[in-house]
């Protein structure tokens, strides 16, 4: 199983604006069959950003018409008593709309979960999280209570040590971990990878070297950004996988490339003031 999370992306600049724009979530980690794909998320054997595609915009998608299913607003929770408003799929693959599910369970934020796959969307979370970060345990897709995020969209409202990730043209409303890029320190089997307008711990999918095309904001290996080919000295696709690198001891190992400030002068947040990404000089 692939799937794409299409990220309406804010980076602070401009050229780092997350390669494909997309996420991937790891093979199997909800149970279902692979698409077959390279990791585009549309099975086609294709990869963003070849060469002859023509195009970056492969990772993002338009939300299909849904029929026969009770739509609701993540933000509002709108759904009647003993329901919950959460991301799903309308094909069975990529989350492009929100439906009303029973609240299956109490698990809290934090707690282990069991996700009933991206169609149904079922989980044993209490009614103010959903079951994120999902892998194949033995064969079961088992992930973590994520709570939602509060407030709206202009002014959304998460935990300390949280962001609101937002994600699939709104659909996808979660407080997730944030982090720090030179440190890699999320737990088992996630990545701090840049989403939306923050560092968040994400699922790992691709773990695409350094220098190698890449489509999606997680299929670079963790500590690594997908970003647009222009910035870079010999990308061969439209985007390609770059480090992050300290600008306190600056060092990167592509050969053409400099540790350059990864946000823009004076609008680092103190914990990212030290976050840099190897790229082309003046890029």
């Amino acid at each position: 199983m692939t799937r794409a999370i299409c990220l309406t992306v804010t980076a602070t600049l401009g050229l780092f604006a997350c390669g494909g724009g997309g996420l991937l979530l790891p093979d199997d980690s909800a149970g279902e069959a692979s698409d077959g794909g390279d990791g585009d998320g549309d099975g086609d054997g294709d990869s963003i950003g070849d060469p002859d595609d023509g195009t970056e915009t492969g990772a993002n998608f338009v939300p299909l018409d849904l029929v026969g299913e009770e739509q609701c607003d993540p933000w509002a929770q709108d759904c009647q008593e003993g329901e919950k408003c959460v991301p799903y799929g309308s094909t069975g693959g990529n989350w492009d709309n929100n439906k009303c599910v029973p609240v299956e369970g109490d698990g809290q934020p934090g707690d282990t979960c069991v996700y009933g796959g991206t169609a149904a969307a079922t989980d044993d979370c209490g009614a103010d999280s959903h079951c994120w970060d999902v892998m194949d345990v033995d064969g079961q897709a088992v992930g973590v209570c994520t709570p939602f995020c509060s407030g709206n969209p202009d002014s959304p409202i998460c935990g300390p040590g949280t962001s609101c990730l937002v994600a699939n043209e709104g659909s996808i409303t979660l407080c997730i971990e944030t982090c720090d890029p030179l440190l890699q320190a999320c737990s088992e089997g996630l990545g701090c990878f840049w989403a939306n307008n923050e560092f968040n711990c994400i699922f790992t999918a691709g773990d695409i070297p350094e220098a190698e095309p890449c489509g999606f904001v997680n299929d670079c290996a963790p500590g690594l950004l997908c970003t647009t080919g222009e910035v870079l000295p010999s990308c061969t696709g439209s985007n390609c996988c770059t480090a992050y690198c300290e600008l306190s001891s600056p060092e990167c190992p592509v050969e053409g490339t400099e540790c350059s400030p990864f946000f823009e002068e004076g609008t680092a947040p103190p914990t990212y003031e030290d976050v840099g990404l190897c790229i082309l000089p003046g890029a």
